[in-house]
């Protein structure tokens, strides 16, 4: 005989070795997440309660700054700046002292509008050292009529 070797085997021991180790890795990764998943199913339902109480809160301290209120759930005043005299009051007590200061006063045809700046005039010498500029159109000349054909 010829020096034949032995035939090799279709599978390899360390091949099916190899797919059974991982093989059983997927599975202890797969039972493990199973079980986390039934261990912290409300994970969820937890942090969105603690948000809704948060969102609960912000709300009612923003409506606290907007509307302050007494005890009885009367909108109050209060100072904000004492040394300066700035107060918080209602929106709607300031809407109608707003109202009646500006009934009382007189509407005046261009005054100055009472809280803004006025415009601040041009000077003369900008307005009379300043030459009208003429438009372009006026100075080309006029296109000619066509005239007539003659038969």
């Amino acid at each position: 005989m010829s020096e034949a070797t032995a035939p090799q085997p279709r599978i390899k021991i360390t091949w099916l070795i190899g797919i059974f180790a991982a093989f059983a890795l997927f599975a202890v990764i797969g039972a493990y997440s199973a079980r986390m998943t039934q261990t912290f199913s409300d994970y969820d339902q937890q942090r969105a309660q603690a948000r809704y109480a948060t969102l609960a809160q912000v709300r009612h301290d923003e409506q606290i700054l907007i509307e302050p209120v007494d005890k009885q759930g009367y909108p109050t005043a209060e100072w904000i700046d004492q040394d300066k005299g700035t107060v918080r009051i209602p929106i709607v007590e300031a809407m109608a002292k707003e109202i009646d200061t500006l009934k009382a006063a007189t509407p005046k045809v261009g005054c100055v509008i009472p809280g803004t700046v006025p415009p601040s005039p041009v000077p003369a010498t900008a307005m009379t050292n300043a030459a009208p500029a003429a438009p372009a159109a006026a100075t080309a000349p006029a296109p000619a009529k066509p005239t007539p054909a003659k038969k």
